[in-house]
């Protein structure tokens, strides 16, 4: 990993932790969960020389404060504050997973100071999305394992808060195995051992996104945007792709890159292809920045 300046700041009445790194355009790379934090240092590296790259931990996770409110607004509030703390113009805004949900959700209150949109891995705006991956997850389990992600599953409303810890936990270490095309890979995902995952700010933000892509003004919004939107997507990733390519398919400036061979967090199995994309797509937005 390059050299990244790390710093917490107070954002949003807020301490969040920070990494930056590179010169060039600005771009925010917003981590999975929600309630994860950031893991996205290895793509930071691919295009560092073109970007100056911000990282951060979201709010109620990792080394950033442990305070709400959980919810997809004041998230979106954190971004905004982290932009002006950089005193940037305009920046490119990416995600992966929940981040790139978290990514639109910007772009959506935010489109003049949003260059492009990277959205890698996300899940879209269409809330069916969710029985398809759940079906796909369970399909990618041997036997034993099904059996134990069902069993597990169906306990977590009916156990004390440090038994449904312990719970979540192990249901996330099995929803691992499915994340990857080539099981040798597992153990090179992204790893929450360092600092607790929040399972109150995953509950409450996926909660309130649900309700977002629900909302037909906010899906027409996202429709309507008008920056360039990298689409990047696992090939085998169990979050349904078609979702995807439909959404993609419905935006005035999106390229849609399927990454074959490759699951949950391409850029592990497939890092060259990933890199290829991610570096033209930054490319493509300097040359609209300057145009």
């Amino acid at each position: 990993m390059k050299v990244s300046q790390e710093q917490v700041l107070q954002i949003n009445d807020i301490r969040l932790w920070t990494a930056v790194q590179g010169t060039g355009i600005p771009m925010v790379l917003c981590h999975g969960g929600p309630g994860g934090y950031d893991y996205l240092g290895t793509v930071a590296d691919m295009v560092s020389d073109l970007c100056q790259v911000v990282r951060y931990d979201q709010r109620g996770s990792g080394r950033s404060q442990l305070i709400g409110p959980y919810d997809v607004s004041t998230f979106v509030d954190d971004l905004e504050g982290l932009r002006r703390h950089f005193n940037f113009e305009r920046w490119i805004v990416g995600g992966h997973s929940w981040g790139a949900g978290l990514a639109l959700a910007y772009a959506v209150r935010f489109p003049t100071r949003t260059i492009g949109i990277l959205h890698i891995a996300g899940t879209g705006i269409d809330d069916r999305w969710h029985d398809e991956y759940r079906e796909n997850r369970l399909n990618a389990l041997n036997e034993p394992e099904r059996e134990e992600y069902q069993r597990l599953r169906a306990q977590t409303e009916h156990v004390e808060s440090a038994e449904q810890e312990r719970i979540l936990d192990r249901l996330r270490a099995l929803s691992r195995i499915t994340d990857v095309f080539d099981s040798n890979q597992v153990d090179n995902l992204p790893s929450f051992d360092e600092y607790p995952v929040s399972n109150e700010a995953n509950e409450k933000v996926g909660a309130d996104w649900q309700n977002y892509t629900k909302d037909s003004r906010f899906r027409q919004s996202v429709y309507n945007l008008s920056m360039p939107v990298l689409f990047l997507h696992g090939a085998c990733d169990p979050r349904p792709i078609h979702f995807i390519e439909t959404l993609a398919s419905k935006l005035r400036q999106s390229t849609f890159a399927s990454i074959p061979k490759s699951g949950h967090c391409p850029w592990i199995e497939k890092p060259n292809e990933v890199k290829a994309s991610l570096r033209q797509f930054v490319v493509d937005c300097i040359i609209n920045t300057t145009a």
